[in-house]
């Protein structure tokens, strides 16, 4: 049995590169992904961390910019510590994939910032676009209709320091209007998962931002 499902694990790799349906719904992958995992394993959770809801989600869940949403994705994390973390996935990924790759890329995400000293869950972690629409929306369509969302957030949690996992170019309205706060940039964990590779690069950008917050301290700031 352990060997069917090592040899279904490798067909869906295959799989993903040629963008098959690996499944129909939500209820079809988790199954799937539990039958995979092996008897008395518990469900991975795909989704983020429970957290501090932050003003905006409210009016985020009756947003319908894009026409009807898949999933919305409301920003999590209490932001405490000053770091906000901005997510932009990669564009050019299935939504089969980004599902598969959900824990993994949320793992990753959390290890990276441990290695620097960062609780994920004290950081302010959000999206830039904040649904998964269930219609083809053109990209700068989406950014332009969250960017008050974005907007809020940045109003609200006052950072000091942010993180952009992914494309940066899309924030530049934002980054002009704070530049108070230390921008930062890495690719997106799926990027990393999928291009180990590009690992290093992102573990120097990081060492950076340690570097950054250790000098934050030093002076006194926050």
């Amino acid at each position: 049995m352990h060997e069917i499902r090592k040899q279904i694990g490798e067909y869906l790799k295959r799989a993903l590169s040629g963008r098959s349906v690996l499944y129909h719904n939500d209820a079809e992958r988790d199954a799937l992904m539990q039958w995979l995992r092996g008897p008395g394993s518990a469900p991975r959770p795909t989704g983020p961390p429970a957290g501090v809801s932050p003003a905006g989600n409210a009016s985020l869940a009756s947003c319908c910019l894009c026409g009807d949403a898949l999933e919305k994705k409301p920003g999590f994390g209490t932001g405490e510590n000053g770091v906000m973390v901005v997510l932009n996935a990669p564009r050019l990924i299935t939504p089969e994939e980004k599902k598969l790759l959900r824990g993994d890329a949320l793992d990753l995400m959390r290890k990276m910032l441990g290695a620097i000293g960062l609780e994920a869950d004290r950081c302010y972690i959000t999206n830039i676009i904040k649904c998964e629409p269930d219609i083809t929306s053109k990209p700068s369509s989406m950014y332009k209709n969250c960017a008050s969302f974005l907007e809020e957030e940045f109003r609200v949690q006052m950072p000091h320091t942010v993180i952009v996992m992914g494309q940066i170019v899309p924030l530049k309205k934002i980054m002009d209007g704070h530049g108070e706060a230390k921008w930062f940039n890495i690719d997106h964990p799926v990027t990393l998962i999928k291009n180990p590779d590009l690992k290093k690069g992102a573990w120097n950008t990081l060492k950076m931002v340690r570097k950054h917050l250790d000098g934050m301290s030093r002076t006194g700031d926050p």
